[in-house]
């Protein structure tokens, strides 16, 4: 097995960039509005991605970044 280091601020990179790419795939979800995300009801559905959208927002901000 390796073991690869990384720094807390690398760390932190990554975490952000996985949160910033994962804050896109909602708002584009949210732009197509399929629904079956998280339930088969379009509205219900959407309101729970915005719910997630903001908490995305809300991590983010505690690592700096805004839009």
């Amino acid at each position: 097995m390796t073991t690869i280091e990384v720094s807390a601020e690398q760390l932190s990179r990554l975490i952000v960039w996985d949160l910033k790419k994962t804050l896109a795939l909602l708002e584009e979800e949210l732009i197509i509005g399929r629904g079956g995300i998280w339930s088969h009801d379009v509205k219900e559905d959407r309101k729970i991605i915005k719910k997630h959208i903001k908490a995305y927002k809300l991590i983010l901000a505690d690592y700096g970044w805004s839009e």
